[in-house]
């Protein structure tokens, strides 16, 4: 089974507990893969090639992933720089990731990109305002040893009723300022502030790096 797919209902039934007991914010319910937050602690330099996208406009998958690179940069966990995809160095790499990589590409784009930890990932499924919607997957991979350390496959879709109560928190604690009338709302129709929501809401799965793991 796709170790992401598998999480997702880990992911649902951990926020719910979480609910229950109130002791603590719990990431939002987004279907994501941590292996271990010890692994992820042990990357220092990550490089995140430029989102592919599938489908959808010019644009979407590189502002999705300056939005990304900004709310992952703001968790502290480890240094991450961008490889747009039109550098000849992306067109080095296979970027679907589905078939899996051979250690010798492993070890080509570690020492290409003089990283420890690679980003990859694409958008599908994007449908724009009035029911905006955005399909996300990302892989992190260790390139020492080819293991995916985080990964994310979830799709934001703002007909969902819990997707705009999700929306208006983000608004509140984080832009809240600027756009009245509408306020919050303006996340339902702008394409970036959207993408700045999905950002969010995929670096908060990183939230808890060191408090679930055994001693």
């Amino acid at each position: 089974m796709n170790p992401l797919r598998k999480h997702i209902l880990v992911v649902v039934f951990c926020v719910g507990a979480a609910v229950w007991s109130g002791c603590r914010r719990s990431p939002p319910v987004v279907g994501y893969y941590l292996t271990s937050t010890r692994d992820l602690a042990k990357l220092h330099r990550v490089v995140f090639l430029e989102l592919a996208e599938r489908d959808s406009p010019p644009g979407i998958a590189r502002d999705t992933t300056i939005a990304l690179t900004h709310a992952i940069q703001a968790k502290r966990l480890f240094d991450i720089d961008v490889i747009n995809r039109d550098d000849p160095l992306c067109r080095m790499v296979r970027l679907d990731a589905r078939g899996g990589f051979t250690m010798k590409q492993l070890r080509d784009m570690r020492e290409t990109f003089k990283c420890d930890g690679i980003l990859i990932g694409e958008i599908l499924n994007f449908r724009p305002y009035p029911s905006m919607q955005i399909g996300l997957k990302l892989q992190l991979m260790d390139l020492r040893d080819g293991r995916l350390v985080w990964g994310i496959d979830n799709v934001w879709d703002t007909r969902e009723k819990d997707i705009e109560e999700r929306i208006r928190r983000f608004f509140n604690e984080t832009i809240r300022y600027g756009y009245k009338p509408i306020n919050w709302r303006i996340a339902m129709m702008s394409p970036k502030i959207f993408e700045k929501f999905v950002a969010f809401e995929a670096a908060e799965t990183l939230s808890k790096v060191g408090a679930d793991d055994p001693e």
